[in-house]
């Protein structure tokens, strides 16, 4: 049994005193009294770590550990966590208490094994393990004119075997349900291109598709680099009717769909296209892809594209990552036989493994970066199980890509660089044309660990504006100025922007200030006071920066280590750079960082793997 504390409410009150604990939980826990009775000290715990983890991207609580050990995975402060109690909460506690159930009942937390979640997020990850698992059943059958020719002439030349992209484009003829992963340069755009030129080829009546991603700035880059590569594929101007020529986000794909009456007819709330096509699908969350596949029609082919090694979605869940749980390529026999049919000459690997792992491919070599990338070397590094803190000082001294500068947050460096930020803000004075300013701020970044703290980019947003005003560099009206980058916090339907996208101040030809926000393909005008949920560019988190691509990639480390700076944030940051990668702080802390694994507690892997 949970040791009851001499200060039953101890934690919780100074939760609430420190801030750790906000105003959310505080109105959970007074919603479930009024419903359930007074609360114990274990249903206290169990409702507002429930909630404190899903804040945190989990999506259940792992009742096998400690309250003082969850808060390492909340990045607690050492006063909040030494209030919390050492002991684990009791098993028999969890099954006997009001609040807890095992998913037949209409409980508001479900225990299944040792981890509970809330009913409705329980709930969301059952129904698309289930979906997944009938549609990755499910199995196309060529027609019987299929364009054979065709298929070969996109990978003419092409020796290496077995080629995963062209065994990726066999997979897209085979599967309902498919996803694509593989790193930045591995030819995922390419590959897709191919697909999409091969079902059209294949398809006697144009197709309807749909190109999505979660982020405006994902989807502008999708279409783009689509279009590009699908006109030197020879397909014929009418094979080519379906293709949208601009890529949506999700939000604005699914919009709509979740409203109708007390009781809408589903029939008519499913997407009606015969392909949808998701690219950055490891920033999806868990209630985007439940949205996803609830509109998704039965005969609609859902394909996703994504590096599983990135960083998941900053909310609950990790999608894409859990469906990408087998180590290497292989396929069950049967669909190793099918598609042999299409590449006789390929040896493919035969292992016995879930259905879903068979609807799942990885592309594995790099196009972008050679055996002699920095880059690639060093994210290659960061991605190896045991983390080298000398081979990595060894792969930043050698690589003309890649630099090293130590940084202690000292009043020097931080008005140093704030200085240097502040010269960039000069250099734009002369621009007056919105897409050449995006440009600008698009070729290099400053990235940060954290977002809260003096160490995090909302502080250092804003401590750079102070010295921009200090220096009168700027001239502010109302906050704004000339060469202002933004990047949009939430999302606007209204206004047609969508969170991450990226915007710039200019004033104009009338001398009026005027936002202009980049939104998938289109650039949106706006007047700087009718935006409300933005904030400044000059720094942005690592998980801001997911769905970009930088010439240069400044990534600067807090002074101290934390449970947030993990392998994959590293290597995200990493691959946001094409030419050049800067280092601001301590190499052990980024070996450090490298050797731990992102955690996040979900259920979902264990339901389809």
């Amino acid at each position: 049994m949970m040791k009851q504390s001499n200060t039953l409410f101890d934690w919780f009150s100074s939760g609430i005193t420190e801030g750790w604990i906000e105003l959310y939980e505080r109105e959970l826990l007074h919603y479930l009294e009024t419903e359930y009775g007074k609360l114990n000290d274990a249903e206290r715990y169990i409702a507002v770590f429930t909630s404190l983890f899903l804040k945190a991207g989990h999506v259940s609580l792992p009742i096998d550990l400690a309250p003082k050990e969850w808060a390492e995975h909340l990045d607690l402060d050492d006063a909040a966590s030494s209030r919390l109690s050492e002991v684990k909460i009791d098993r028999s506690e969890v099954v006997a208490s009001r609040l807890v159930g095992t998913g037949s009942e209409e409980k508001p937390f479900i225990l299944h094994g040792n981890q509970i979640s809330v009913r409705r997020f329980f709930m969301y990850e059952n129904r698309i393990a289930d979906w997944i698992s009938s549609k990755s059943d499910n199995t196309y059958q060529l027609p019987p004119d299929f364009p054979i020719e065709y298929f070969y002439s996109l990978f003419e030349g092409e020796d290496e075997l077995p080629n995963w992209q062209q065994v990726a484009v066999a997979m897209s003829l085979i599967k309902p349900f498919l996803i694509i992963s593989g790193g930045p340069g591995t030819g995922k755009t390419t590959t897709v291109a191919k697909i999409l030129a091969m079902k059209m080829m294949s398809s006697k009546e144009p197709l309807r598709i749909a190109l999505a991603a979660p982020t405006g700035k994902a989807a502008g880059r999708m279409a783009e680099s689509l279009h590009g590569e699908i006109g030197r594929l020879n397909v014929p101007e009418e094979k080519r009717a379906g293709l949208p020529e601009e890529a949506a986000t999700l939000h604005r794909l699914l919009y709509g769909l979740d409203r109708g009456g007390l009781l809408p007819d589903p029939e008519k709330k499913k997407l009606r296209y015969d392909l949808i096509i998701v690219d950055e699908a490891s920033m999806i969350d868990l209630n985007l892809m439940h949205r996803l596949i609830s509109h998704t029609g039965q005969s609609t082919q859902l394909i996703l594209l994504g590096d599983k090694d990135q960083l998941a979605s900053v909310e609950a869940g990790s999608v894409f990552a859990d469906l990408c749980r087998k180590p290497e390529n292989g396929f069950l026999k049967e669909s190793a036989e099918m598609l042999k049919q299409l590449i006789p000459e390929a040896e493919l690997p035969v292992k016995k493994q879930s259905v879903l792992s068979d609807s799942v491919l990885y592309l594995t070599k790099s196009y972008r970066f050679d055996s002699d990338s920095g880059i690639g070397k060093l994210a290659a590094l960061v991605k190896e199980e045991e983390s080298n803190v000398e081979k990595m000082k060894s792969e930043i001294d050698e690589s003309p890509e890649l630099s090293h500068e130590t940084f202690n947050f000292t009043r020097e460096n931080l008005e140093g660089l704030a200085a240097t930020l502040a010269e960039r803000v000069k250099e734009v004075r002369s621009i007056r044309d919105e897409r050449a300013l995006l440009d600008f701020w698009k070729r290099s970044v400053w990235l940060t660990v954290l977002r809260r703290g003096p160490e995090g980019s909302r502080e250092l947003n804003r401590l750079v504006e102070k010295i921009l005003v200090l220096q009168r560099a700027v001239q502010p009206e109302n906050g704004w100025y000339h060469g202002r980058p933004i990047i949009i916090t939430r999302n606007s339907y209204s206004l047609g922007v969508f969170n991450g996208d990226m915007g710039v101040c200019l004033r104009d030809e009338t001398g009026e200030l005027r936002v202009y926000v980049e939104s998938g393909s289109e650039i949106k005008k706006l007047q700087p006071s009718r935006l409300t949920d933005y904030s400044p560019a000059y720094f942005l988190t690592v998980h801001k920066s997911q769905g970009s691509e930088f010439n240069h990639v400044d990534l600067l480390l807090p002074k101290r280590d934390t449970p947030i700076l993990t392998r994959e944030l590293l290597y995200t940051a990493i691959t946001r750079a094409r030419k050049s990668f800067s280092l601001h702080g301590s190499i052990e802390l980024f070996s450090k960082g490298a050797g731990r694994e992102t955690v996040r507690y979900t259920g979902l892997k264990n339901l389809v793997n």
